[in-house]
């Protein structure tokens, strides 16, 4: 019961894995306005996604209603790994996008880098909600 409980919290690990997995032959990409959306190295969490898992809680009201589904915060980490810009991509309601919203402010990151310098990075964290 205890390892499925831990696995609810962390299910959306695998797509983030995916999204931001790069490897080191990769080209970097920018928006239009220089801010990258790939670089050599991807910012990094500090304590990796048991980290986030650790922090995220499923909301009360999420789940006196049953609500279930995905997050998706968008936010960029600047060049000092400041995270900024945050805002929900895809929403979920019942307090799911404000928990996602409150676990992203509590994240420590090390910044991106392209060609040895810190960049601005912009990136997407999805959060599933799955009772």
């Amino acid at each position: 019961m205890r390892i499925f409980k831990y696995t609810k919290k962390i299910s959306f690990i695998l797509l983030f894995i995916s999204v931001c997995t790069l490897n080191s032959q990769q080209r970097s990409f920018k928006d239009e306005n220089g801010i990258y959306l790939a670089c050599e190295k991807m910012p990094e969490i500090t304590g990796g996604l048991k980290t986030i898992a650790s922090m995220l809680k499923y909301p009360p009201k999420a789940k006196k209603e049953k609500v279930q589904g995905m997050v998706y915060v968008q936010f960029i980490v600047d060049e000092k790994g400041k995270i900024s810009s945050k805002k929900v991509i895809r929403s979920l309601g019942a307090g799911c996008d404000e928990e996602a919203l409150r676990v992203i402010s509590l994240l420590k990151i090390k910044p991106g880098y392209d060609k040895g310098k810190p960049v601005k990075v912009k990136m997407t964290l999805p959060f599933r909600f799955k009772l």
